[in-house]
């Protein structure tokens, strides 16, 4: 073992402090279990999310803002470390579990995952910079703020016209833009073209940029068929693709679902002994609620876990 790693040794790790592992920390520490959160380098969806209009008691809410709060919350607890670095090895469901870092090892008798969506590689240029600025990857969480505006959606699969049809509900001006022919789109095309929803088949986005306010202003658009290149005003861009889970967990023995979301049962455990997982990674309504909510329900499920295994 490296003289330079720190050694650490809890009752829990949580890999991500997100609201999932924030919340299923303040959970673990109130049972009076020792925790430690591992906080990874990339920003979560919340701290790059501008506003938030639905978490319950705050009617606007900067999601950085709220991210801190929470963070706060679960340090207040004497049973609760914080401490930076991504995990890049794991060795789950054998009793002991192993998490390690480029300056850390970690021990602990269970893990919850709450790493959130993970790294979704770029595919538009300067969208990063745009999520939560007229960016968004979610169309149901993030619509109703688009409402009497217009807004387009990106994809080619049977969600991407559901979600549209969901987004003209709410009133908003929707169209959509798709990489594959229209003759290749799914059935549900048919629903979209009877609202008068305009498609754009055959089409890549290549770009998408910012007005002086650093809001999404146009996206750049190339016809399969043409090299021209085609200027679109816009609102709001919904670009609609999964984000599988970290090949690291897939390694580690943890199931995956044919999307790469980590597969739960009710108690938020995963196919391994003492290792649990919620919020976004486990896929579902990417929704803070329903993420803080699933960190609960494993933080007590962890909890419960090791009490049985010491009485054991």
């Amino acid at each position: 073992m490296s003289e330079y790693l720190k050694e650490y040794t809890c009752d829990i790790c949580i890999i991500g402090a997100g609201p999932a592992g924030l919340n299923a920390a303040v959970y673990c520490g109130r049972a009076e279990r020792d925790t430690i959160v591992l906080e990874g380098k990339q920003e979560g969806a919340l701290e790059m999310t501008k506003d938030i209009q639905n978490w319950l008691g705050e009617k606007k809410i900067e999601g950085q803002k709220l991210l801190e709060k929470f963070k706060e919350h679960a340090r207040s607890n004497k049973n609760v470390r914080i401490i930076k670095g991504d995990a890049i090895s794991l060795m789950l469901g054998m009793g002991k579990n192993m998490i390690s870092t480029r300056s850390a090892n970690i021990t602990a008798e269970a893990v919850i995952i709450c790493t959130g969506r993970g790294l979704r590689k770029e595919t538009i240029e300067g969208e990063t910079q745009l999520i939560g600025y007229g960016v968004s990857y979610c169309a149901l969480c993030d619509g109703p703020l688009y409402k009497d505006r217009n807004v387009y959606l990106y994809g080619d699969d049977e969600e991407v016209f559901e979600d549209a049809l969901a987004l003209d509900q709410m009133g908003c001006h929707v169209n959509i833009i798709s990489e594959k022919s229209i003759n290749e789109l799914p059935n549900k095309v048919e629903e979209a073209k009877n609202k008068d929803i305009p498609i754009i088949d055959n089409t890549e986005i290549t770009k998408v940029e910012s007005n002086s306010g650093g809001l999404l202003e146009k996206i750049y658009c190339k016809s399969k068929n043409s090299d021209d290149i085609k200027e679109i005003e816009l609102d709001g861009l919904f670009i609609l693709s999964y984000v599988p889970s970290n090949s690291i967990f897939k390694k580690a023995g943890v199931e995956l679902d044919e999307l790469g979301n980590i597969k739960v049962d009710e108690d938020q455990k995963t196919n391994l002994k003492g290792v649990y997982a919620a919020g976004d990674v486990t896929g579902g309504l990417f929704q803070v609620i329903f993420a803080a909510a699933e960190g609960a329900r494993a933080g007590i499920n962890a909890a419960k876990y090791i009490r049985q295994k010491q009485k054991d």
